[in-house]
């Protein structure tokens, strides 16, 4: 398993990796994985190794280089010009320096490290999974190498959203053809997202959605004040949380939600100012700060109601691709979710299903008002059946049956 997201890194990629490391043993296949000693995210010390075999590796940041490059010289300026060069340099940066990416520092040393795991053992098959695309050309290097199988997971699209300049845009179309076109399997995260990859070139994909451990969880019960909360990240380019805040905020003043509390797990997201002072919430709203992932699904299981922001459109397939992950932990709380997304997008067309979720079309604020009244009246009971197939173990279940498909 080639994996720049690795534990003690947080975040959900780590997560992903974690648990098909965990449960891929139970279908036949003995994970060794190959990650940086230190990458470029927080740690979170709280996510459990269950005894895989790591061979942990150097990495060159380069985004700590090029910062430190930039104030180096942009120190004798003036403010306003020193921004601007800023912005010249980082523009610059991206656009030459990170090919791929900003995590093409890690690739001689991942590949010294797999050859070395290759040479002390007997592989199967070789599973790389992005972003970072760094991570497939160190897979593709090995695979050129060694002809064993490869699998190609890509849990977000990447030239899907375009590149810096056209010059860039090619250059990264070029790279994500060779690997589509080398690559024994490609596993993506929504029907979407594999149409996409199926046009850019790649012959065999399947579909492996993100899951939820039910061992995460806890018996926790939700406070007796309403507690809304959001966990994780937030695009406001791609998603809406505007519609749910002012639709909390208008049930606020009619009354309806005493004590009150709007909860972020993680950091305030960035691009909500205006929607929170859209919706009158700013005296209400609270911010745990950086938590470890256990900690963040308390926060999750202690609510009274999930926010989750879908994508504003479904117009192109990476738009409609986009799932996101909390989705499926949400799910795993058994708590009352209100999505906020195009109706016909894949995370649309997987929480359907679920009497516990009401789906909004961004800008409904009425429908959102409705949809709260009647989550948190009605308290809809999560199903354990309609769920099983979302648990970590099924997810690491299918990702096997596609190693079997790779190795026949």
């Amino acid at each position: 398993m080639i994996s720049y997201y690795f534990p003690p890194q947080g975040g959900i990629a780590s997560i992903r990796a974690l648990k098909f490391a965990t449960y891929l043993p139970a279908f036949g296949w003995e994970p060794v994985v190959v990650s940086p000693r230190k990458g470029a995210f927080y740690e979170d010390l709280s996510l459990c190794l269950a005894g895989t075999r790591v061979y942990r590796t150097g990495n060159i940041q380069l985004g700590q280089i090029a910062k430190g490059f930039s104030h180096v010289a942009t120190a004798p300026l003036t403010r306003s010009r020193r921004n601007s060069m800023l912005g010249h340099i980082q523009r610059a940066v991206r656009g030459w320096l990170y090919r791929p990416d900003g995590q093409i520092g890690w690739y001689p040393f991942a590949v010294a490290a797999g050859h070395r795991a290759i040479g002390e053992g007997r592989f199967d098959a070789i599973f790389s999974s992005s972003p970072p695309i760094t991570a497939h050309l160190v897979a593709r290097r090995l695979q050129r190498d060694t002809r064993a199988p490869w699998i190609a997971e890509f849990r977000d699209l990447w030239t899907a959203w375009g590149g810096v300049t056209a010059k860039r845009q090619c250059f990264d179309e070029g790279i994500e053809r060779s690997i589509l076109a080398e690559a024994t399997e490609v596993v993506t995260v929504s029907s979407g997202c594999a149409d996409f990859l199926r046009s850019r070139g790649a012959r065999r994909v399947s579909i492996v959605m993100n899951g939820f451990d039910p061992s995460d969880f806890a018996a926790w019960v939700p406070k007796d004040r309403p507690i809304v909360a959001y966990l994780g990240s937030y695009y406001p380019d791609r998603q809406d949380l505007g519609t749910a805040l002012r639709a909390l905020g208008g049930l606020v003043r009619d009354g309806v939600l005493p004590g009150l509390r709007v909860r972020f797990v993680g950091n305030l997201p960035a691009g909500l100012d205006l929607p929170i002072a859209q919706s009158g919430l700013g005296d209400v709203i609270e911010c745990t700060g950086f938590v470890p992932h256990k900690e963040g699904l308390r926060y999750v299981s202690e609510s009274t109601l999930l926010l989750l922001a879908g994508p504003v459109s479904a117009q192109t397939e990476a738009m409609r691709g986009i799932v996101p992950a909390k989705a499926f932990e949400y799910l795993g709380s058994g708590r009352p979710i209100l999505f906020v997304g195009d109706p016909n997008c894949d995370a649309a067309e997987l929480l359907r299903c679920f009497q516990w979720v009401k789906i909004v079309a961004p800008g409904d604020v009425e429908s959102a008002k409705r949809a709260i009244l009647s989550l948190l009246r009605g308290s809809p009971q999560a199903n354990p059946r309609l769920l099983e197939g979302f648990t970590s173990r099924s997810v690491a279940g299918r990702l096997a049956a596609v190693l079997d498909r790779a190795i026949r």
